[in-house]
């Protein structure tokens, strides 16, 4: 299962740098792509960016057939609040967050690999996954004290799909 999920990260993060190399976020004073899987980030990290793209992974689904294959709930939130401190533009910048979100996500497939080696090793097999669905939480406009001290309001985005693979040990 860990190597669905590091190969779905991996796809993306990729994808991600080529659509648009400045979506950067530092993480302990380094630059990286601005795309995380919650689950791998220390707690001190805990709170979220605008501007990058959060992964958290959520139930597991069996579909028994000659082989069982997998399905692996994925959300992903990212959020804006815009630039030039004025925060006018938040929607336009989330509308390009998600452009780059659909982009990320086609094709709908890739190789699948064990990042838990260096070099990674291919598994042979593949992972593929549906279209994101992408639609505002209620209350979609989240609005902290600070926030609100200094006029600003943050916009955010969820994004449902689901990951489909089989397990390589299992493989016949």
């Amino acid at each position: 299962m860990q190597a669905a999920k590091d190969s779905f990260y991996m796809a993306l993060r990729g994808r991600l740098t080529a659509l648009n190399p400045t979506r950067t976020m530092v993480i302990d004073g380094v630059t990286v792509p601005a795309i995380v899987v919650r689950e791998n980030m220390e707690p001190r990290f805990g709170e979220a960016q605008p501007g990058a793209f959060y992964i958290d992974f959520g139930e597991i689904l069996i579909a028994e057939s000659t082989r069982p294959m997998l399905g692996l709930d994925c959300h992903i939130w990212y959020a804006s609040e815009g630039g030039g401190g004025t925060g006018v533009d938040r929607g336009r910048m989330l509308a390009e967050m998600d452009v780059e979100l659909l982009g990320m996500c086609n094709p709908p497939h890739t190789e699948m690999f064990d990042y838990s080696q260096v070099p990674s090793v291919d598994l042979g097999s593949g992972i593929f996954w549906t279209v994101p669905v992408m639609g505002n939480m209620p209350g979609d406009v989240s609005v902290d004290k600070q926030q609100r001290s200094a006029g600003m309001a943050r916009v955010e985005r969820y994004a449902d799909l689901r990951i489909y693979f089989f397990l390589p040990e299992v493989a016949a």
